[in-house]
């Protein structure tokens, strides 16, 4: 996990108020151009050295007090900025059957707490991302999930580094993952 995100709760600072306003407006203006399906200009809101992952969630008895596994219990998705343009490449390519006719998805953003990160241009924000899907079958999946994210400050505003997601269940629930988060 990157140090910036690990840092102890004692040792994070507020950030000014007109830049935390702006962090948590991006965070909105985010989920909304994802929802509309305006996937390049989501890529466009990424650093070029964007980290964007998903660990798979590990669940243990309250009692269990083993160490973790030494690599971790692997990542459904790690990506960066060629893998993101990859997976959106082929959701605009009309290939991808479970997403034609196009699904109705809305994320919810909500429990943001917004800290200065680890570098003076840099914001680290913790949120929640409530994702419903619903296809034209009438099915309908959520997805739940604590974000860990970075924002990094530049000339064009405030562009996404690294995102962690996750989920709140074990198990994936649903066929396939094509929903960014």
């Amino acid at each position: 996990m990157n140090s910036a995100l690990s840092k102890p709760l004692e040792a994070r600072v507020m950030l000014a108020v007109e830049k935390h306003l702006a962090v948590q407006q991006q965070l909105f203006y985010e989920a909304r151009i994802l929802d509309e399906e305006r996937f390049d200009e989501w890529l466009s809101l990424l650093t070029d050295d964007i980290r964007y992952r998903m660990p798979v969630t590990e669940r243990r008895f309250r009692k269990d007090r083993s160490a973790p596994l030494a690599f971790g219990g692997g990542y459904i998705f790690d990506e960066n900025k060629v893998r993101l343009g990859m997976r959106i490449g082929r959701l605009q390519s009309g290939l991808v059957w479970a997403e034609d006719p196009r699904n109705m998805v809305r994320r919810m953003i909500n429990n943001i707490e917004i800290w200065q990160g680890a570098e003076a241009n840099e914001a680290e924000v913790y949120s929640v991302v409530t994702i419903h899907r619903s296809r034209i079958d009438g099915e309908e999946k959520q997805f739940v999930a604590g974000r860990r994210d970075i924002w990094r400050e530049t000339d064009q505003g405030w562009r996404l580094s690294v995102r962690e997601m996750l989920l709140d269940t074990a198990v994936v629930l649903d066929s396939n993952m094509n929903t960014l988060f």
